[in-house]
């Protein structure tokens, strides 16, 4: 008997499959991940079969996979591609199969076959792109971040310790009562989710299942996009194995199937298509253990990683607490840091002297580990401290907060500020490095006036250290900076994503690069993520803090002190800044009489089982939502978590609200759209003009969030009943994700969902090509974005949508009404049989209905700025129409500015037509000339603040924020870069701390002015 043997070396497993002369599975070897090790996985493996078969039998073994052509070179053996032997393997268990689902470690693909004369034949392939969300593991990413023990020195890395906490993580998955709604187009923005729903209460087991229908969701939308899978459908590769993921992937596909043997399908094809050609070989298992030692490939290198300048204590111990008299208590104050991956408590005296202090794991837990953290409080010095106050920040500051009445919630930017200063005073920058956050912060006689943090990757945090480390088998606490120091010649590493640096941490290895070199390597990347991707052109003070998980490694900081080419301080105890920074301001504010204090029975807090019941949300009858809602019971105290709009995190603030001006434009806005159209979903009016006439759908997405007003007056004097889509809700928002035909913004997807929604109660649907917006001065361009101007076919593709159903005018409205009465006219079917005299006077009556609502919205500017009180700083917001104004792509920024008494107003409520831009002449963007004028305005207002929000992958904006802050000058600016996450804690962090930095630049520019010469001014 003769076999063939087939072994796929994957980006995270090495799978072999023996067959025999009938083509026959004869052995499967156990799926086992190889942690980089790919030469060590693969001799076990062959030494198995050639155990197990005899090598006498064995005819051929023929390799594939990613890393598989490097070893079939090293043995002189024959490689198949990967995407070959994984359709000829599925085909072989699964005859007649049509579409094949196939999700591995790092790569997610779509094969559709056809057939003739009993062969298959790939009618379409597609694979994800330069991001690994959704993938086996972006999967083992995230339940390795909610495993119960990743740091210590009890470390251990296995295949088997990775599939037991991956086994307990789907089985907690599949005790949901209803997934969480969670985006995983990007790692950060899943995390970011799922963290915000641990942090408002969400049953760890719906944030589990949310993460597996977000996936599939995000593949439907990405790989499949408007594709008709036909049936069979299959689901092979790793992640086939995950029963959670196979009951998300069937809610749109309820006949998907897993054949057998789907984690080996690429290796069974290699062995069937070396049978199938006759092959033989054989291979020598020595050359395997040469390939161990090959000689080193000329990598781009980087210098040698050692400390020169920095002091690096590594006693990071408290001091005991010695001289106190322990029959009396000692007043002392609390901070708690509630991070993404770790809690922390700072215990400090009325000197400001941390006494005492605790770092664990979150554990997506963030009320359970504070009750952790208090019973090791009570525990260790139980009755002799008296807590006077107490102070939380972080990501959980809010729920945590709440269940310890706490008498401070700040930002965690502010308190590790705090906390900075009150160790060096002469501190001027400080770079801090968390679990998934990046921060910088510029301070100025110990006040912070601007700071960052990372948008959208989460490249350069501890958790992408820690996770790269984990899949190398190495030991984030204390082996990684020994072996990064220890590198003689680190290995110059590309800026990437975790998952993606993974891939190329494996190609080095296999090529003879040094683990220790890669690992100092790593040190470089995370500086240069870090300096690149938060700092940017921002300003690196004299004298540099260096705060966070990743400072207490001696490696990391060596990167930093070799690339800014000056030591860094690191002071003890740098871990729990934030929650000292806490600790400090609680105390600081009981010394100004803020605060008092209060009742609390820590023991009871510490013991007591955290209940909640579940309740839909009322709160907001035109929300058509329905968040659920958590009402917890803390110790016999009812509190109310929940929601998506963060109605219930910001509560804490206790201040007087300022004016919603958002939500009065869009009062005025819908108030004029209502005058000539039907909003789907609300009572029918009377009032509807030519009751015969077609139905006509607006659908509210893009160009309509400001132009609405005019498309519906056009259509009624037209005589169409026109109905526009509601607002923007999560059921809208998934419609459109999921019938994308290719990757774009947010917008754009929420545009596809909005006609979408219109669809199937209309008889036309609107979708003008706009061009261009109307202009001040001929020399502006005014282009809408190509997205924009292009939004018409890409929704008519992905939805479907006949020729004849399409209104589709090519609009260039900056020509004016005449030229859009004539593109309009053209556009009208035939069989509306209506004269140019008509539609030249419908689009006239349109116009000037556009140009009162533009004058309504600015008098509504106006009549604000009147109402802000004296010397108080306003926010200008600038964006597009559709971020601005849509809540659910905004987050519902207004309503949060106003309840945290910020005034601010969006851009378009002032007049900047006159403003000079041309020093920009090649402007191109309409809505670009626009924000960069506004910006232009706050820049010269003295106590105006630049608020910019956009959207991840938005193509204009790439550049103009650049221009933005180079306007603003001196002023510090807040960028809010949003996508299909829902999450609001992080925005909230961002606005709160911009706030405390508001703060500070207003008040020191103040103290240096005139000011009974200012207030005149700006009352005026």
């Amino acid at each position: 008997m003769a076999f063939n043997v087939g072994v796929d070396v994957g980006s995270v497993s090495v799978n072999v499959v023996v067959i025999d002369e009938e083509q026959r599975i004869v052995w499967e070897a156990p799926y086992v991940r190889h942690f980089g090790q790919v030469m060590i996985e693969v001799r076990r493996a062959l030494e198995e079969v050639l155990t197990r078969f005899g090598a006498a039998h064995v005819r051929s073994v023929t390799f594939t996979g990613i890393h598989g052509e490097r070893i079939a070179g090293l043995l002189g053996a024959p490689f198949e591609v990967e995407t070959i032997a994984q359709v000829t393997g599925t085909v072989h268990v699964a005859p007649g199969v049509r579409s094949i689902v196939s999700i591995g470690g790092q790569d997610a693909c779509l094969f559709q076959l056809s057939y003739t004369d009993g062969s298959w034949h790939l009618d379409a392939f597609n694979m994800n792109g330069p991001c690994a969300s959704g993938t086996g593991s972006f999967i083992d990413q995230q339940s390795a971040r909610l495993a119960s023990s990743i740091y210590g020195a009890d470390f251990e890395m296995s295949h088997e310790k990775v599939q037991k906490t991956l086994e307990d993580f789907i089985a907690l998955g599949l005790q949901h009562s209803s997934p969480a709604p969670v985006a995983c187009r990007c790692t950060v923005f899943t995390k970011s989710d799922m963290i915000h729903l641990q942090n408002k209460g969400e049953p760890l087991p719906n944030i589990i299942a949310g993460l597996h229908y977000g996936n599939a969701a995000n593949y439907v939308s990405t790989i499949v996009a408007a594709r008709r899978l036909e049936e069979p459908v299959v689901f092979i590769g790793g992640v086939a194995s995950n029963p959670l993921q196979v009951e998300a992937f069937r809610q749109y596909y309820p006949s998907l199937e897993v054949p057998p043997h789907h984690t080996s399908l690429g290796a069974l094809g290699a062995a069937l298509l070396s049978h199938r050609a006759g092959r033989c070989n054989t291979v020598d298992l020595e050359r395997l253990s040469e390939g161990l030692n090959v000689v080193e490939e000329a990598f781009p290198r980087a210098p040698r990683l050692e400390l020169r300048w920095t002091v690096f204590d590594q006693h990071n111990e408290v001091p005991s607490w010695e001289g106190r008299d322990k029959r009396v208590p000692v007043p002392v104050y609390l901070g708690v840091d509630i991070g993404s991956t770790t809690t922390k408590y700072a215990l400090i005296d009325e000197s400001g002297t941390l006494r005492h202090k605790c770092y664990v794991q979150t554990q997506g837990k963030p009320i359970e580990v504070t009750q952790k953290l208090l019973r090791t409080l009570l525990e260790e010095l139980g009755a002799v401290v008296r807590i006077k106050a107490v102070a939380t920040t972080g990501s959980g500051r809010n729920v945590v907060g709440d269940f310890l009445q706490a008498d401070l919630i700040l930002d965690e930017i502010t308190a590790h500020a705090k906390g900075a200063v009150a160790v060096d005073a002469t501190v001027d920058t400080v770079f801090e490095i968390g679990g998934q956050d990046s921060k910088y912060i510029r301070l100025e006689a110990t006040h912070p006036l601007d700071f960052d943090m990372n948008k959208v990757c989460a490249a350069g945090t501890g958790s992408f250290l820690h996770e790269l480390a984990n899949k190398l088998k190495i030991n984030i606490v204390g082996e990684f900076q020994e072996l990064a120091l220890a590198s003689q010649n680190p290995v110059s590493l590309a800026e990437r994503c975790t998952v993606f640096m993974e891939s190329d941490l494996f190609s080095y290895l296999q090529k003879g690069a040094r683990r220790e070199d890669l690992i100092a390597g790593l040190c470089y990347a995370v500086v240069h993520n870090y300096l690149n991707r938060v700092v940017g052109k921002r300003p690196v003070g004299k004298k540099v803090m260096f705060l966070g998980g990743p400072s207490l490694n001696k490696a990391v900081v060596a990167a930093f002190e070799r690339v800014l080419q000056r030591p860094l301080v690191v002071p003890p105890h740098r871990e729990v800044m934030g929650a000292y920074g806490a600790a400090l301001a609680v105390k600081e504010a009981w010394e100004r009489g803020e605060v008092s204090e209060k009742r609390r029975d820590f023991q009871a807090l510490a013991q007591a089982t955290v209940q909640f019941t579940e309740s839909l949300c009322r709160a907001d009858k035109h929300c058509h939502n329905e968040c659920k809602l958590k009402i917890y019971d803390f110790a016999g105290r009812k509190s109310i978590w929940g929601g998506d709009c963060g109605r219930f995190e910001v509560s804490h603030y206790r201040g007087p609200s300022a004016e919603n001006v958002f939500e009065a434009r869009q009062r005025l806005f819908w108030e004029m759209v209502r005058e000539h159209a039907h909003v789907l979903g609300e009572p029918t009016s009377a009032s509807s003009p030519d009751k015969g006439g077609p139905v006509v759908g607006v659908p509210m997405g893009l160009h309509a969030l400001e132009w609405a007003p005019f498309w519906v007056r056009l259509l009624a004097a037209l005589g169409c009943r026109v109905l526009v889509s509601p607002s923007t809700d999560n059921r809208i928002a998934l419609k459109g994700v999921e019938s994308m035909t290719a990757e774009t913004c947010f917008p754009v997807k929420v545009f596809h969902g909005h006609v979408q929604t219109l669809l199937d109660h209309v008889d036309y649907i609107f979708l003008p090509n706009v061009i261009t917006m109307p202009v001040p001065a001929p020399q502006e361009a005014g282009m809408f974005c190509p997205m924009v101007q292009s939004s018409q076919y890409m929704v008519r593709a992905a939805l479907n949508i006949s020729d004849d159903r399409v209104l589709r005018p090519t609009l260039s409205l900056k020509q004016g009404p005449e030229a859009v009465s004539a593109a309009v006219f053209e556009a009208l079917p035939k069989s509306w049989r209506m004269s140019r005299s008509r539609v030249a006077a419908a689009v006239r009556a349109a116009w000037g209905y556009q140009q009162w609502f533009r004058n309504r919205v600015q008098e509504l500017g106006r009549a604000l700025l009147s109402r802000v009180p004296a010397l108080d700083p306003v926010w200008i917001v600038t964006g597009r129409p559709y971020n601005l104004y849509d809540e659910r792509l905004n987050l519902k920024l207004g309503r949060h500015l106003a309840r945290l008494g910020i005034w601010a107003m969006p851009a378009d409520v002032l007049d900047v037509d006159g403003e000079d831009l041309s020093d920009f002449p090649r402007m191109y963007w309409g809505l670009g000339t626009r924000i960069l004028k506004s910006a232009k305005r706050i820049a010269r207002t003295p106590h105006w603040f630049g608020v910019h929000l956009s959207n991840f992958s938005c193509g204009p904006d790439s550049f103009i924020e650049h221009f933005y802050r180079h306007l603003l000058e001196s002023k510090p600016a807040l960028i809010l870069e949003l996508d299909e996450h829902s999450a609001v804690a992080g925005l909230l962090t961002r606005v709160e701390a911009f706030r405390n930095v508001v703060k500070n630049v207003h008040e020191a520019s103040l103290g240096s002015a005139d000011w009974n010469h200012l207030a005149a001014k700006l009352s005026n």
